[in-house]
């Protein structure tokens, strides 16, 4: 029973594991099934983009590859990690298990770090697209440039010249080099730590796992030492029969056969060479490329016969979608494709491709076979799970193409399908056959063996890559047998010209695959029941070996490969057994041709590469190349004479012509002279001969040379011929008009045109051509044995470490050049503005007197160091002198002569062009010609009469005198000892024809005077000729070089250009240069293609030169004084240098000259010490040098502007921030809208400060445009926000804060009860009572109220201000106001004069007034003795306007009244009619109406329930459609008349919204505030209210005519000196004059001498009344007032004539005038963008402020009132009357009403103070 039990237990316990073992594999399969859905959509993905990429290899292609690659190997990295959840190592389901080890097995993919993955995908693309994009120029015979397929693989299958194959063997390696061996370093490292992630060692490791073999490596090697007996044989015999081919050129005695010589680019297959190695010549060729060709074959025929065979044996068809999306011939569209053939599966149904550049060969025949043997493969195993869609191993599937090949390629099958006509049936036959098979087969096995095996090492890290090339040469030497034509190095990437190296494809699956080959194919024969030679079988229509082969593909990888090989042939091993049988006809046959020959080769080492040519004798040589030479020369230079000389098309081609034959003749004699081995000659006279021959002999075709020469033509042409039409519309040459605007010029847009233009004409037309000379100069130079033409340019110096040492010389001279050049753009930017110059410290390049920038001596007036000091130009004398051209010639001939030198020749003067002729186009660059027969020599330049040329002179005849010299040198040795020292030896003459000495030897300087000045003025005129062009005369050809060498492409010319002009000289372009611009090709010796580093050689040596000659001619003192005229000594030693030419390195003639073989920069210092010196004194270390690093035009002005721009946009969005926060407030006074508001201008004080500080890092103060620097000094005075301490800038804050709240806020209880405001009840009771002691109250109480509270606090506020605007360097904030805003220092004077000018009149007024009041209120209530009135009589809380007490002073009461109040009461009007009123005003003068935003966002009447503050403003809300008013309007005429007024400030914002922010503002304070008054003047005529319907009837007679002059008297004279002394009074607070306990009587003290008015009520230091007037605690400039009220007066009358109104002055209205519309827009628009005195200007003709129209305005009421007067005292005391008390009337005291208990007068302070900012003065501007 327990037994029973426990096998019941058993059982229930397997059936459970049974059931979740079911369970897994049930969840697996699942898994699977999922996999490969997803999977085949991915991989189609991948292959997809893959095939775009080797398609149509372009940058987009290859990113989208590795993208599509990383989403792929992340698809790989997800399911790997998925399947390492299952089990799958337990799984008893092979199938499935092996599945899972192929997902879980992610090879690179593997890689944790995505960016390394990605970098590895790209990595291989790049080096893919190198390969692929390789190709090789300049090949012969075509010297066309070719890529790998076709080009170079015919070339390498067909020719039969040694060097011709070695040339293109050696090119395509060169492929290879540099990037692709860099990016393959790298894919090494990252492929190895791929795959470690992976779990293998390297990469190596992980490819051999595919084998599934431990003694893989070991098998390998056996087999092939099996084969290697055969393969010796074969070697034996294709070297003998390859050297009797070539048996003129070496082969090396180690047995190995020269890699270039076996028909194939890598010696992988020698088939090519089968011509040369056939063993019987007369039978039938069985290489069918010739009836290919005969039949024309196509492509696509080719790949049908391929199909063909595969259907013969029973497999399947290509499907249409193969057809369809193959590529089987090269694109013939422009793409770079990757040629190399490949079998393509998209795992996507019948998607297979083949991607192959087909030619029409044999060899490619037999490739299509093999391709399509993939694609069978593909077709074959589609039915397998994904896992096992692909080959048993790698080289089954390269295996199952080449098996077809086995019988493809027999003559048997070759005849029965028509490619081989004669079948012949022999042995002879067969060894050609099989020798044809060997050729292909046996040829390969070491090169697929070696391979990886070099991969291999690599990826172990065996082999650095230091050692790739040096390894890879190594094993090809030993198992191949081959060497290297050419010498390789460590530099050489050889692998690398292999498409599996770069294409990272593992090649070992070859090897595998041809030993395979033959044991599927002896299994196939088989079992196709083939009999005899394993080599003659063809398997061909055999249904049975299909069947056979069929079975084998179907299983691709679902079995072992072992397995699969086994059930094919029998064995699970490969063996060499079936391709030695299929050989061993041939290998008997090869071993009887090499007995008694030596087989093999040397296995240890590769053979050295070398061998030369004996060369006939050469000094006979040489002495008939030289008259050959001279003769061709002479002609040649005639040639280009007359074309230069004449522009004309026969000319160029004449020249173009002659300069062929020389090329050719040049060609011809240099492959003479290379027969010799010059080299050994110990002759070094003939020996340097033969090296100038050779070194630069050229080796191109006559076509090319032609297409050379004729672009050069033609650069020269564009060049020379280039004109310029100016804005003028004059029509210039380079010579003279475009250099004399350049040199005399100072018009920066000007000098900025003639740059640009000449640029635009010139230059910018030969980019295109100037490349391709580029590349055919280049070409030529390669064929010189020079990389590049810069490199064969400087050999011509001879010394290795040429370009090192002319650095290092220009870094000496750095330090001098870099002083002149920061103290030259000092002394420009005084002429054009530093808003012109870019902040990185360069010169712009269009200001430095000339098109190139290369010497600045042409505004030497513009950096004169001392003015007034002798000018060293004589120009001017040899105008006075009469001067000719010919005389300059002559002067400088005898200059030489004087030295005992040669005189000029009678063909010099007799040939040599010293002026442009007329009607001929010439190049006028000044130049001398030698022609090379001893006695022509000749000048041509477009000679001007003036210092400058003169000097040129001297330096062309200094030429001359060089051919003269050497004329009796061989042709080869007339030249300079190197190309500086032609160029210095003039100018050497010219450091001595330009010292004030020679000059005045010669007479052309009257008297020189050698004083410090004198002398600082003559240094620093050379240094502005020779210091400044040093760094250009450096950087002309490192541009050239870096262009020929290829490190500067075609697309980044201009790029290069400016980035050394920037770098070197410091110059910048002035405006933005692109690609496709050409600003080299704007310089002659770029088109010219003249050489140009010779010319800052000769800068440096000159001064040596000059020092020797100085020292030979006995010169004591400095330097720059030395002048060698008439010293024979020094002109022998100059002469036996001459003589020279170039006989001997220049190093040894400076050494005999100058007792130095180097260059040096030691006497040019010397030159200019004095000059360094001084420059040291004027230019301050920290301003010296400029940004290397950067190369813009982008100018300060223009790096400003995009500031600007963003400012703008930055200002905007702030102001408009705060107006919204001080709107709200000023509209509901809570502790809320306080603290936003305070919140908003604290944001705005950052920002102003933040824009000040930018400011301040221009150099703004030296601009020369006035609008930007006037916008700058707007943006840079920030008023109290300058203010640096934090605490101090908090304090100032809370006190402004607390300041306007007090004010604000205030109110007057005239009762406990009764608590009142100031608008409108207070102001209502100043306005309308007669009761003296309610007005005294109500005047006192307001006083009490605010003033008095505030005194403290503003003292602080003014002493804090003081502090924040002391801060921008003003004196204190008056001096602040007055500067910043009215730009006079006169201001104070002008306005007190125009003060004088008007007292009159206001006296007049006083007295006048006074008396009415008097009859009013009594005359006991005015001080008899000082004559003022009591201040609250005015019906103005502060007597600022009178004109609420018209009625009581009215001059005729019995005329109708003006007050049109009670009308506009009457006919219902609201605040928006009057509002509409007045914009109807303005509309009717053609000015804009109020937008909407107006409508809807103004406050124009009092919210009930709401503090605000009442006093009318306009607001600008800065995003120019946002303007409002605010102010609690009255249906009354006062109220009217101020929305007019506001409304004028509305439409000045509107009309100056399109300015910048600092500019939206009135031209000054005083103008916006006259725009509104000046439209009143016009508003207020009975002529205007009656035209608007608001006055129904006046009288226009005299007395209406006073009334109406007295009310606006009361309004507009009454206020003058109000208006001026309020800020008379601030000032002098300011400014300390008045302390705080004197606050109060300096008020009164202004207030009794100007205005004439006194307190009602005693006034102490206790009080402080000037705070009751809103724009002191508000702290608003006042003074904009008095000024508005004398300029609008001026407005009107100038507005009034542009309307055309006639009669008085105060009768004028200019309602419905566009005419003064126009006008008033004008000046409106200009905002305060120009100073205001120019905006007065264009509104009057005048540019001061005058008081002349407001009397003229008021000439009849002055009339009026001096009558009037006659007996009434005029003026008052300057003093205020004593104070004194004067309660109730007519004598008795009445108690006041007023309480002034502190209970009763309501502040209303917010009970939260932030940090606050309230910037004062500014915010009046914007409201």
């Amino acid at each position: 029973m327990k037994e029973f039990v426990f096998l019941l237990v058993v059982l229930a316990f397997l059936k459970s594991c049974n059931g979740q073992a079911g369970a897994e594999l049930t969840r697996a399969q699942e898994f699977l099934e999922k996999y490969e859905r997803e999977a085949s959509e991915i991989f189609y993905k991948s292959a997809l983009a893959d095939w775009a990429y080797a398609t149509n290899i372009t940058e987009y292609n290859s990113n989208k590859s590795v993208e599509v690659n990383l989403e792929s190997a992340n698809f790989t990295q997800v399911y790997a990690k998925l399947a390492s959840e299952y089990n799958y190592k337990n799984y008893n389901n092979e199938t499935i298990r092996k599945q899972f080890e192929g997902i879980a097995d992610q090879g690179t993919n593997a890689m944790q770090d995505g960016e390394k993955l990605k970098r590895l995908k790209q990595v291989m693309a790049q080096m893919e697209g190198i390969y692929a994009k390789g190709e090789v120029c300049g090949a012969p015979p075509d010297y066309d440039c070719m890529n790998l397929e076709p080009g170079l693989t015919r070339l390498l299958a067909e020719s039969k010249d040694y060097d011709q194959l070695a040339f293109a063997w050696k090119r395509w390696r060169d492929v290879a080099k540099g990037e692709m061996k860099e990016l393959y370093e790298e894919f090494v490292q990252l492929s190895n730590e791929a795959i470690r992630d992976n779990g293998y060692n390297d990469t190596g490791e992980y490819w051999r796992s595919w084998y599934d073999s431990p003694t893989f490596e070991e098998d390998l090697r056996q087999l092939l030492e099996e084969l290697k007996p055969l393969y010796k044989e074969l070697h034996a015999f294709v070297r003998t029969k390859l050297q009797e081919t070539y048996k003129n050129n070496p082969f090396p005695d180690s047995g190995h056969i020269p890699a270039h010589l076996l028909g194939n680019m890598w010696s992988q297959s020698w088939i090519n060479v089968y011509d040369l190695v056939e063993p019987f010549k007369n039978k039938t060729s069985i290489d069918v490329t010739p009836e290919i060709k005969r039949r024309n074959m196509t492509a696509r025929e080719m790949f049908d016969i391929a199909e063909k065979f595969f259907v013969s044996l029973g497999l399947k068809p290509m499907p249409q979608e193969f057809w369809n999306n193959s590529m089987i011939v090269k694109p013939d569209d422009g793409r770079s494709v990757v040629c190399h053939a490949s079998a393509w599966d998209f795992s996507h149904g019948d998607d297979v491709r083949i991607k192959m550049c087909t030619d029409t060969t044999m060899d490619d025949l037999v490739t299509i076979h093999h391709e399509m043997g993939h694609i069978q493969y593909y077709l074959q195993y589609h039915d397998q799970p994904l896992m096992f869609q692909t080959g048993a191993n790698p080289g089954f599937h390269e295996a199952i193409g080449d098996v077809m090949a086995l019988s493809v390629s027999t003559p048997k099958h070759l005849n029965k399908i028509g490619l081989l006509k004669e079948l012949q049936e022999d042995n002879a036959t067969d060894i050609n056959y099989l020798m044809l098979q060997a050729l292909d087969k046996i040829a390969f096995l070491p090169f697929g063996y070696l391979i990886d095996q070099w991969r291999w090492s690599v990826f172990h890290g065996d082999t650095t890559p230091e050692q790739y090339t040096e390894e890879w040469w190594d094993l090809r030497c030993k198992y191949q047998g081959i060497s290297p034509p050419v010498k390789r190095s460590k530099d050489d990437f050889d692998p690398g010209a292999k498409y599996h190296i770069p294409g990272n494809t593992p090649y070992i699956r070859y090897f595998v695959s041809f030993v395979i080959q033959f044991q599927l194919h002896q299994a196939l024969c088989k079992e196709a029941n083939q009999t005899g030679p394993l080599y003659k079988c063809d398997i061909y229509e055999s249904k049975e070996a299909g069947k056979k082969l069929e079975k084998l593909l179907q299983y691709g990888a679902s079995k072992p490969w072992p397995d699969i090989l086994k059930e094919i042939t029998g064995t699970s091993k490969m063996n060499a057994d079936a391709i030695l049988s299929y050989f061993e006809p041939l290998t008997n046959w090869l071993k009887k041709q090499n007995e008694g020959k030596s087989t093999g080769w040397t296995e240890s080492k590769c053979p050295d590469v070398n061998y030369d040519i004996e060369l006939p004798t050469a000094t006979e040589w040489l002495e008939q190349f030289d008259k050959e030479y001279s003769d061709m020369l002479n002609k040649d230079v005639n040639a280009q004479w007359d074309y230069e000389s004449n522009l004309t098309d026969y000319n160029q081609a004449i020249m173009i012509n002659s300069s062929l034959k020389m090329s050719e003749f040049n060609k011809e004699r240099t492959k003479q002279a290379n027969y010799y081995p010059w080299r050994t000659f110990p002759d070094s006279s003939v020996r340097r001969q033969f090296e100038k021959i050779t070194l630069y002999a050229t080796d191109v075709d006559s076509d090319k040379l032609k297409q050379k020469k004729d672009l050069l033509a033609n650069l020269t042409a564009i060049y020379g011929e280039a004109t310029v039409t100016m804005t003028d519309g004059k029509t210039l040459l380079l010579e003279p008009g475009l250099t004399e605007i350049l040199k005399y010029s100072r018009d920066f847009n000007e000098l900025k045109e003639a740059w640009l233009k000449w640029r635009d004409n010139s230059g910018k037309l030969m980019r295109e051509e100037y490349s391709q000379f580029v590349e055919l100069s280049n070409e030529e130079a390669k064929t010189a044995n020079f990389s590049d033409t810069g490199e064969m340019w400087r050999s011509v110096y001879g010394m290795d470490t040429f370009e090192q040492d002319l650095e290092d010389l220009l870094t000496e001279l750095q330090p001098l050049y870099e002083l002149l050049h920061a103290y030259v753009r000092k002394q420009l930017k005084k002429t054009y503005g530093s808003e012109n110059f870019p902040t990185s410290g360069h010169i712009p390049a269009h200001l430095l007197g000339n098109m190139w920038a290369q010497q600045w001596n042409n505004i030497y007036d513009l950096v004169e160091p001392f003015k007034g000091v002798e000018k060293i130009d004589v120009t001017p004398e040899m105008i006075k002198q009469n001067y000719t051209v010919k005389r300059m010639f002559t002067t400088a001939e005898d200059f030489f002569t004087s030295l005992g030198l040669l005189p000029m020749t009678d063909e010099f003067w007799n040939k040599t062009i010293m002026v442009n002729p007329e009607g001929i186009q010439m190049i006028c660059h000044a130049s001398a010609w030698d022609f090379y027969n001893g006695s022509d020599f000749r000048i041509k330049m477009c000679t001007e009469v003036d210092m400058e040329t003169l000097v040129t002179v001297h330096h062309e005849m200094g030429h001359i005198q060089y051919f003269q010299q050497y004329k009796d040198q061989p042709a080869l040795f007339r030249e300079g000892a190197n190309p500086g020292f032609h160029e210095a030896i003039g100018d050497v003459m010219a450091l001595s024809v330009s010292t004030p000495g020679h000059l005045k030897t010669i007479g052309l300087l009257k008297d020189t005077k050698n004083t410090h000045e004198s002398d600082i003025n003559f240094l620093m005129k050379m240094a502005l000729e020779k210091i400044a062009f040093l760094p250009f005369g450096y950087l002309i050809d490192q541009w050239r070089w870096s262009v020929f060498s290829g490190e500067t492409p075609k697309s980044k010319y201009n790029e290069k250009w400016w980035q050394l002009r920037c770098k070197y000289q410091g110059l910048s372009p002035p405006v933005e240069r692109s690609e496709d611009d050409f600003d080299p090709g704007a310089k002659y010796h770029i088109p010219a293609n003249v050489p140009y580093i010779r010319y800052f050689v000769s800068f440096v040596v000159q001064f040596q030169f000059h020092q020797t000659l100085c020292n030979e001619a006995g010169h004591q003192g400095p330097l720059y004084l030395c002048d060698i005229y008439k010293s024979t000594a020094a002109g022998t030693k100059l002469g036996n240098l001459l003589k020279l030419g170039s006989s001997i390195p220049w190093s040894d003639a400076m050494q005999q000259f100058a007792n130095t073989n180097k260059m040096s920069v030691a006497p040019l210092m010397e030159y200019f010490k004095p000059l360094i010196d001084w420059l040291k004194e004027q230019v301050p270390e920290n301003e010296r040098g400029w940004d290397k690093n950067t190369c813009d035009h982008v100018t300060e002005g223009d790096e400003l502007k995009q500031w600007l721009e963003q400012y703008e946009r930055d200002a905007s969005f702030e102001y408009y921030t705060m107006s919204e926060a001080d709107w709200a407030y000023n509209t509901n006074i809570n502790n809320e809208t306080e603290l936003h508001k305070n919140l908003a201008d604290l944001d705005l004080s950052d920002f102003k400060k933040e824009v000040a500080e930018n400011v301040s890092g221009y150099d703004w103060q030296n601009y020369k445009d006035k609008q930007l620097k006037r916008r700058l000094v707007k943006m840079a005075d920030i008023g109290t926000s300058a203010l640096k301490d934090k605490v101090k800038l908090k304090q100032l804050a809370s006190l402004l804060s607390k300041l306007a709240s007090t004010y604000s806020t205030a109110k007057v209880c005239l009762t406990p009860t009764n608590c009142v405001n100031l608008d409108p009840e207070l102001e209502e009771i100043l306005a309308t009572s007669t009761d003296y002691d309610e007005l005294t109250a109500a005047w006192k109480g307001w006083r009490d109220a605010s003033g008095k509270k505030m005194i403290n606090d503003y003292e602080k506020m003014v002493e804090l201000s003081n502090s924040a605007v002391q801060e921008l360097g003003y004196v204190d904030t008056g001096d602040y106001w007055r500067r910043t805003m009215y730009e006079s220092e006169t201001f104070q004077t002008d306005v007190e004069e125009l003060l004088v000018q008007l007292k009159p009149l206001y006296e007049n007024l006083h007295a006048y007034v006074r008396r009415k009041l008097m009859d009013q209120y009594g005359e006991n209530r005015f001080s008899q003795d000082s004559g003022h009135i009591p201040a609250h009589l005015f019906g103005n809380m502060w007597a600022q306007h009178w004109n609420n007490i018209y009625d009581k002073v009215i001059p005729f009461k019995d005329k109708p009244g003006i007050d049109i109040t009670p009308q506009l009461q009457k006919k219902g009007y609201n605040a928006t009619g009057m509002f509409q009123i007045a914009e109807e005003f303005f509309t009717s003068l053609g000015l804009g109406p109020m937008r909407q935003e107006f409508w809807d966002r103004s406050m124009v009447v009092r919210p009930a329930g709401k503090d605000v503050v009442c006093h009318a403003s306009a607001w600008d809300f800065y995003n120019a459609k946002d303007f409002r008013i605010k102010m609690c309007t009255g249906i009354n005429m006062e109220d009217l008349i101020t929305i007019h007024h506001e409304m004028g400030h509305t439409q000045y914002q509107m009309e100056y919204s399109h300015q910048p922010i600092p500019f939206r503002d009135g031209a000054n304070p005083g103008f916006h505030e006259a725009i509104g008054d000046v439209m009143s003047l016009s508003v207020q005529t009975p002529k205007h209210l009656r035209k608007i319907g608001l006055l129904t009837s006046t009288e226009d007679d005299e007395e209406t005519e006073i009334n109406y002059l007295m009310l606006m008297a009361l309004d507009k004279i009454a206020f003058l000196p109000f208006g001026y002394l309020i800020d008379q009074w601030r000032w002098s607070v300011f400014s300390g004059e008045t302390p705080k306990s004197k606050y109060n009587e300096k008020w009164w003290q202004l207030r009794c001498k100007y205005q004439g008015i006194s307190p009602p009520v005693t006034r102490n230091a206790d009080d402080f009344d000037p705070g009751a007037k809103f724009h002191i605690p508000g702290n608003y400039p006042y003074i904009r007032y008095f000024v508005s009220y004398v300029i609008q007066f001026q407005f009107h009358e100038a507005l009034c004539k542009a309307a055309n109104q006639t009669g008085p002055l105060h009768r004028c209205d200019i309602y419905q005038s566009k005419e003064a519309g126009n006008k008033l827009k004008e000046v409106l628009q200009m905002g305060s963008s120009r100073p205001w005195p120019e905006a007065m200007e264009v509104m009057t003709g005048q540019r001061k402020m005058d008081a002349r129209p407001i009397i003229e305005y008021f000439k009849p009421l002055i009339k009026w009132l001096e009558k009037e007067n006659v007996q009434e005292r005029r003026g008052w005391s300057d003093a205020c009357p004593p104070e004194r008390v004067s309660f109730g009337t007519n004598g008795k005291k009445k108690k006041s009403c007023v309480t002034s208990s502190a209970s009763y007068i309501v502040l209303n302070y917010p009970t939260v103070l932030v940090l606050i900012l309230i910037i004062n003065m500014f915010q009046y501007f914007y409201h």
